[in-house]
């Protein structure tokens, strides 16, 4: 079964023989206007062959060929569902999209933040949520699931993965001792994260907010609580048939704008609002409003559960220097 590639967050260069080889099985794979319009169809949702041949008016062994190229480019991936005659296969987005640079790997500005830390996603300072809930380690369970109580059990620290149906959990990042405050000029916060449901759905979208220092940031819509194949960091106890991998989503907030995944959110300038030096810790804040459109859960995913070896990271920046987590 095919594998989601992280090519979301991070743009194929020309210059990388590995990223050569996928970029030309991109290319043959979205060169028939056939398979576009298999990729269009699954936009909304994972289809079976047998629906997706019946919708485009394609022959099912035409079908078959071109889900097997897409598969191959790692457009999409294969999971078996069960129905009323048995399992049958369905065809599911791998990906949400991708970028190629045409820019020389050493004329790309990469000098450092000027400040960055790493959080295990177990290590929260205080939630607020509604069953189903739960959390797993790298090796097991954590505490009976659906008890919101446990999450204030020291065994939390351990969490590679936990998930909640409604409400906010928050981390309190330590603020730096840096010389010349006035430099930092952009804060970016990424973390791997989904929807929840029971088992999965790779469509169920979720309305998930982010606030920092209590500040309402942006709002992003997860499309699905994502499963069909296993996390490549996902451990072997976990079943297949439950939550796999999220997606790695980069909030980033400087004078220019609000950014989501590089791209410009909300042109707002709300970064003095956020007081990053008036106390000890910057509060990153993860939620669903009670107003939301799509109630759809969160499941938050550390650096070993998923498809990303990370819990959540914060960069303080100088716009002049920074560049994408």
């Amino acid at each position: 079964m095919s594998e989601l590639l992280n090519i979301e967050n991070k743009p194929l260069n020309l210059e990388d023989a590995k990223d050569e080889k996928i970029i030309y099985s991109f290319c043959y794979a979205l060169s028939s206007a056939d398979r576009i319009r298999i990729l269009k169809s699954l936009l909304r949702e994972s289809k079976s062959l047998t629906a997706l041949a019946k919708e485009l008016n394609i022959p099912p062994t035409t079908i078959a060929r071109h889900v097997e190229i897409l598969e191959k480019a790692k457009l999409v991936f294969m999971n078996f569902q069960p129905g009323p005659k048995g399992h049958s296969k369905h065809v599911a987005l791998a990906t949400r999209g991708f970028s190629v640079s045409f820019v020389r790997n050493n004329l790309i500005d990469e000098k450092p933040p000027l400040y960055s830390v790493e959080l295990p996603i177990g290590v929260f300072s205080h939630c607020h949520i509604e069953k189903p809930c739960g959390m797993l380690s790298k090796e097991k369970q954590i505490a009976p699931f659906d008890t919101p109580s446990n999450f204030f059990i020291p065994e939390r620290v351990e969490a590679e993965n936990l998930w909640f149906d409604k409400g906010f959990i928050s981390y309190n990042f330590p603020v730096p001792d840096i010389k010349n405050p006035q430099d930092v000029t952009e804060i970016s916060f990424s973390f791997e994260i989904c929807s929840e449901t029971h088992c999965y759905n790779n469509n169920w979208p979720s309305d998930i907010t982010i606030f920092i220092n209590s500040v309402e940031v942006l709002t992003f819509t997860s499309p699905g609580d994502f499963g069909g194949r296993r996390g490549k960091y996902t451990p072997k106890f976990w079943p297949i048939t439950s939550t796999q991998f999220g997606m790695l989503k980069t909030v980033t907030v400087n004078r220019t704008g609000i950014y989501l995944d590089s791209q410009l959110s909300d042109k707002r300038n709300i970064f003095d609002d956020l007081q990053l030096f008036k106390g000890y810790a910057v509060q990153l804040t993860i939620g669903i409003k009670d107003d939301a459109v799509h109630k759809g859960g969160i499941n938050l995913f550390g650096k070993n559960f998923g498809d990303y070896p990370q819990g959540i990271k914060m960069l303080l920046s100088s716009t002049a220097s920074s560049k994408n987590i």
